[in-house]
């Protein structure tokens, strides 16, 4: 069985931007949102107003371990400074989302220092931030 490679997926990435650039209806992109449909065993890529960027068939049955392997892939699209278009506001986050659209994982935070932030960490500082301002509300 063939496994989605991070290097085919940060392929998939690439040509999800030039797809974005070639639309020419927006200026600027401040997230990108990965859905795995479980149906046609495909990782779908989308923009903030769920519209498709990219739609890369998987060949595995099952993918086991693919938000690592998707944070591989955008480790290495950053490193090959895949985000650094003009368009892209930061922060710029990618998030690995379920069908419903709802985040189950923040895959890549970037910020103008770039600066990742794992989603365990968010969490926690969100949650630090508004306990800091309810406290200041009181």
């Amino acid at each position: 069985m063939n496994k989605l490679s991070a290097s085919a997926f940060e392929i998939a990435i690439k040509e999800s931007l030039t797809n974005y650039e070639s639309t020419g209806e927006s200026n600027s992109l401040a997230d990108l949102y990965l859905y795995h449909d479980v149906e046609d065993n495909s990782l779908v890529i989308l923009e903030s107003d769920n519209h498709t960027l990219n739609k890369v068939q998987l060949t595995d049955d099952k993918i086991y371990n693919l938000a690592y392997i998707l944070r591989q892939a955008l480790q290495q699209a950053v490193k090959n400074r895949l985000f650094d278009r003009s368009y892209i506001v930061k922060p710029f986050t990618v998030s690995l989302v379920d069908k419903d659209f709802i985040v189950l994982e923040e895959l890549l935070f970037l910020d103008d220092d770039r600066i990742k932030i794992n989603n365990i960490i968010w969490k926690n500082i969100e949650k630090e931030l508004d306990d800091f301002i309810e406290n200041l509300l009181k």
